[in-house]
Order: structure tokens, then C-alpha cells, then sequence
């Protein structure tokens, strides 16, 4: 199996049951709201990982608009932040849980999913290896604004010579499955078992 079998396959896996796994059983406030002090709530982990993996496979690998702009998301979600959520402080993960349109949300999630499909089946015997430039990265965190100013950081931790395929395997795969578990800790917190 060659990476994009090995992608297509850990990709479908997650992202095929994350958005049901997740909010099973749930109710709207459980969904909005933190169980314990010292975690995230599920919207917004589901919110800031489908906005880092827009931003990195659209605006960073493919070079091409996310689909926050494309599909006009940014208003049909009730929000006006476009940063990827790294360096909000409890207050704004709170505010944004309570603001963000969930059903919207849940379709920003499905419209990430396909265009990543898309954009990876593109990539079909062209160099993965390639280094993404850090000029595209500055661009996309600073002038698009998908990194806040207290976030900065992460635009050197994308541009410090990562690779097309690492972002590919950082952004869709390991960053998503990472709030994935943190996110059933957080069903697990409101004393629903994992289905």
C-alpha cells in the first residue's frame, strides 16, 4: 500500500463515524458546554480541527481557497473569527461554543471532508516530498488570518521545512485524531460511554 492507499483508508476510518461517535446521545448543552473546567467542549473541538485541516490542506498543500471562504461557512456558522482557535483562552472557547450554529458546523465538517477527498485524489503521482513554502505559509496564517496574533507560533511550526505529505498526515489525520480522543474523554465526562 503507497501513502495515499494508506491515507484514503485512516482517513475514512475517522472521519466516516467521528461527527456520529461523537454527538450520539448528546444533548445541544452537553455539545456547548465544558463538563469539567479543564476541557474543551466538543463544538469547539470539532470546530478548530475541521479549521486546521481546511487551512492546511486547502490554503497550505493545494495552495487554493478554503472552503471557510469558498461555501461562504464563516456567516452560516455565526462566526466572525477565521483563525483555527490555537491561543483562545477559556472565555472565547466558551463564547464561540455558545455562538456557533451547530448544524452548520456539522456541514462545514461534511464540505472540509469532500474537498479533502478531492484535493488528495488530485495528488496522484506528484511529489509529496515537495516542501510547502513558507511564503504560502505566512500568507495563509498572517493575510487570510488563519493564525491569531498570540498563535503565531504555529506558522513556523507549519513552515520549518515541512513537506506536502507531512501536512497531509499533521492536519487531516494526526491533529484530527488526537481532539477525536479528546473529545470522547469528554463524552466520558458526561457519563456517556463510548459507543
Amino acid at each position: 500500500m503507497d501513502w495515499l492507499g494508506f491515507f484514503l483508508l485512516r482517513y475514512g476510518d475517522l472521519h466516516g463515524r467521528l461527527v456520529e461517535d461523537l454527538l450520539a446521545g448528546l444533548s445541544e448543552d452537553q455539545v456547548r458546554r465544558r463538563p469539567d473546567p479543564r476541557v474543551n467542549t466538543i463544538a469547539w473541538l470539532l470546530w478548530h480541527a475541521a479549521r486546521i485541516e481546511d487551512v492546511g490542506v486547502n490554503g497550505l498543500v493545494a495552495d487554493r481557497p478554503q472552503v471557510l471562504d469558498d461555501e461562504e461557512w464563516l456567516g452560516r456558522m455565526k462566526l466572525v473569527r477565521r483563525d483555527v482557535g490555537t491561543g483562545m483562552d477559556d472565555s472565547e472557547v466558551d463564547e464561540l461554543s455558545l455562538t456557533i450554529d451547530l448544524k452548520a458546523l456539522r456541514g462545514y465538517w461534511d464540505a472540509v471532508t469532500r474537498r479533502t477527498l478531492a484535493v488528495v485524489e488530485t495528488l496522484r503521482g506528484q511529489d509529496l516530498e515537495a516542501l510547502v513554502p513558507m511564503e504560502r505559509v505566512r500568507r495563509v496564517a498572517f493575510e487570510e488570518g488563519a493564525v491569531a496574533p498570540k498563535a503565531a507560533w504555529l506558522a513556523d511550526f507549519w513552515g520549518g521545512g515541512r513537506s506536502r505529505v507531512w501536512i497531509l498526515s499533521q492536519t487531516p489525520l494526526l491533529h484530527v485524531y488526537g481532539h477525536y480522543f479528546e473529545a470522547r474523554v469528554v463524552r466520558g465526562l458526561w457519563g456517556l460511554r463510548s459507543p
